[in-house]
């Protein structure tokens, strides 16, 4: 077998490093509901081939009926993963689910489940182990 010219065995190598990645863009947007604590986001983050994402999130939560409990987090770095489950799977629509943590001292972890047709199924939970609720969406731009 004959040897490939290096210059070829380049194109190659580099060819072989390109890597998936895809930018989602969503919006959080709670439901007023009496005794639920809910929370508000918009974030971008960017995925990879192992389903490895990161990106930035500004959240607001409030505790259920007070008002004076309003916490905002701007700019805060998440990481974690994405699942896609396709329609039929879990539920009549397709959806994604992505499971994320930061360091942002207050935010514990982040399951925001994108275009999931129940109502206030995305939770942050915090430190103090509160859970806040939403409903996410995927901005298609």
């Amino acid at each position: 077998m004959r040897k490939l010219k290096p210059a070829l065995s380049i194109i190659f190598f580099t060819l072989s490093l390109n890597v998936y990645s895809e930018t989602i863009s969503f919006q959080c947007k709670s439901v007023d509901l009496s005794g639920v604590h809910k929370f508000d986001a918009q974030g971008i983050v960017t995925t990879d081939d192992s389903n490895l994402i990161e990106g930035v999130i500004s959240v607001a939560t409030q505790k259920a009926d007070a008002i004076e409990s309003l916490q905002t987090f701007e700019d805060v770095k998440i990481k974690g993963f994405i699942r896609h489950f396709k329609a039929g799977e879990i539920s009549t629509n397709a959806f994604d689910q992505l499971v994320l943590s930061t360091d942002a001292p207050y935010l514990k972890m982040l399951n925001l489940l994108l275009d999931f047709e129940d109502k206030i199924s995305s939770r942050v939970i915090s430190i103090d182990n509160f859970s806040y609720r939403s409903n996410c969406k995927t901005i298609v731009k």
